[in-house]
């Protein structure tokens, strides 16, 4: 067994290969053409001159890795001891944590999240992930008004994520607040979204009657698929609806702009803003966990 980074010729082998291994060759190809992953960061299974799969890491901030896709044909008993050799290789002098998005969309799901397990992760949040994929949004009057960050500035964008954490239903948020300070978690929050994909006039900040109530932020992963990444009510307003007229102008501003598949990741606690999304008529799609392992 040998665990390497990935070489020029390794996407042919993925492709023959087949199985998982080759859907991991071909999001690994996918992300490097749009300069969302490097090389470098992309490791292969190798067992007797054969690839077997791989996992892809992507920094997400300056301590924390992130690992894109795990992919090995066949879960082996073996294959944790696997994962830990690329963890070892893929972390940097200043990598503290690494951390997965697991989605409950093939067979393996239990056996990975065991393999994950044994390899020293944790779960670290549970989630839901809803998905809208409607042609045009919801008929949804919208009773707030909206300012841009191009509008308003990064500075008090960030304000705003620091203030709607406070008692939110989101575990990791609330976590990483406690453990960073409430106003470098925000920043790194921002900071990370931004790596992903930054709009200054789609992120928005929502105002009723001329007051502050809540924030949006929207996201394009690619031509037709985006997400609405964040939707976050100041401690004071909430209970009042203001949560659903922000999710109405996120996806509002996703499919007037092409995205025909929208994604909505949730805390499982989080059923205030499940209820707003099945309102608006998100669809409930499958399980996740996130999967954590400090160094």
């Amino acid at each position: 067994m040998n665990v390497r980074p990935l070489l020029d010729g390794d996407l042919p082998m993925l492709e023959q290969a087949g199985g998982y291994a080759k859907l991991y060759g071909s999001n690994i190809c996918k992300w490097m053409k749009s300069g969302y992953v490097e090389a470098a960061g992309c490791y292969v299974f190798e067992k007797d001159d054969a690839l077997l799969g791989g996992v892809c890491f992507h920094d997400d901030t300056e301590e924390d890795r992130e690992i894109l896709d795990f992919a090995l044909i066949d879960i082996t008993p073996d294959g944790h001891e696997w994962l830990v050799r690329a963890v070892e290789q893929a972390a940097k002098p200043k990598t503290r944590k690494f951390s997965y998005n697991l989605y409950n969309d093939t067979e393996q799901f239990a056996d990975i999240k065991r393999l994950f397990g044994r390899a020293g992760f944790a779960v670290e949040q549970e989630k839901l992930q809803y998905v809208y994929d409607k042609p045009v949004p919801a008929n949804h009057p919208n009773a707030l008004s909206f300012k841009s960050v191009a509008d308003v500035g990064e500075g008090l964008f960030v304000e705003v994520v620091e203030r709607v954490t406070v008692g939110s239903l989101d575990r990791l948020m609330v976590d990483d607040a406690a453990q960073l300070g409430s106003r470098q978690a925000a920043r790194e929050y921002v900071d990370g979204l931004k790596g992903i994909d930054f709009n200054p006039d789609w992120w928005r900040l929502g105002y009723a009657n001329g007051l502050l109530v809540g924030l949006i932020l929207p996201q394009r992963f690619s031509d037709n698929d985006g997400c609405i990444n964040y939707v976050g009510v100041v401690p004071e307003y909430r209970g009042r609806g203001y949560g659903l007229h922000l999710a109405a102008e996120g996806t509002r501003l996703l499919t007037e702009n092409g995205i025909t598949k929208i994604y909505a990741d949730i805390d499982i606690a989080n059923k205030p803003l499940a209820a707003i999304l099945e309102r608006l008529g998100y669809v409930f799609k499958m399980d996740e966990v996130v999967l954590a392992r400090s160094l």
